[in-house]
């Protein structure tokens, strides 16, 4: 959290009032949170945002003269707009890491609670090669989910979290994913190749009524205004153990693969 629904509903809320706007001054700290070779936001001062946009799951803000900042949330990361003279937000101020006040008395401030997101600014970003951000579902076709999913011996949904290999999924979508594509997650990458197509439409599907309810609030995402999403309501697995598939009636599993939690319905996916 936040993955590809979060992070796409962020980055609609914040196009409109950020796009054309200089920086006038940008702080980040502390500097564990820079990505390795990024520089600091300093350089960013006096630059206007030309785009809003998303790559992965990353929210990409372009600027002229040509600069790049690609923010990644972690798990509990946030990016949220007030007001420059507005000193009220929800979030403990032991959390508010970054600033950056903009024209017209605008400040978009980076709140994360674990720090395990980063902050990479750069005069451009090739986001294969110095991210290791493969293409989102939206992206990419069955034959290429079919070619890096061959000879994997590892289990789909590990692959489906490697943001090299598609970016944008994360554990509960993924697990969403792999329950409307009715694969159960422990299958291995290669035994899955031939469900590739059904997989990537069940990912595209899932997504865009993700979006469509502004992601899923579990504990930290917040759109740019502070509202939560509303798409937890919907989950068919995540988050579900022992109640009953939306399906079958089967009681939703939950087992630790990979180290991360995983839900899925042992009769629906086989």
């Amino acid at each position: 959290m936040p993955e590809l629904p979060e992070v796409e509903t962020i980055v609609r809320g914040l196009q409109r009032p950020l796009e054309n706007r200089r920086v006038v001054r940008a702080r980040l700290r502390p500097t564990g949170l820079y990505r390795r070779s990024s520089l600091r936001v300093g350089w960013l001062v006096g630059r206007r945002i030309v785009r809003v946009e998303r790559v992965g799951k990353n929210a990409v803000f372009r600027f002229d003269p040509p600069g790049i900042m690609t923010v990644n949330l972690g798990m509990t990361g946030q990016l949220l707009l007030f007001s420059s003279n507005d000193p009220g937000h929800t979030a403990p101020k032991k959390h508010l890491h970054g600033r950056f006040c903009l024209e017209g008395n605008l400040e978009l401030r980076y709140y994360d609670a674990r720090r395990f997101g980063y902050i990479y600014v750069a005069p451009s970003c090739d986001f294969a090669k110095d991210l290791h951000i493969g293409p989102d579902p939206f992206q990419c076709d069955a034959r290429y989910l079919k070619k890096n999913l061959e000879g994997r011996k590892a289990p789909i949904k590990s692959l489906l979290l490697s943001q090299r290999i598609v970016s944008g999924l994360g554990n509960i979508y993924a697990d969403e994913t792999l329950f409307d594509a009715r694969v159960d997650p422990r299958t291995r990458g290669g035994r899955a190749v031939a469900r590739s197509r059904r997989i990537l439409s069940s990912a595209r599907r899932i997504l865009e009524r993700a979006i469509v309810h502004r992601g899923s609030t579990i504990r930290d995402y917040r759109q740019p205004d502070g509202a939560e999403g509303g798409f937890q309501h919907l989950h068919a697995v995540y988050g579900r153990k022992g109640q009953p598939c939306v399906r079958c009636g089967t009681p939703i599993k939950k087992i630790v693969l990979s180290g991360r939690g995983t839900h899925f319905c042992p009769s629906c996916q086989s």
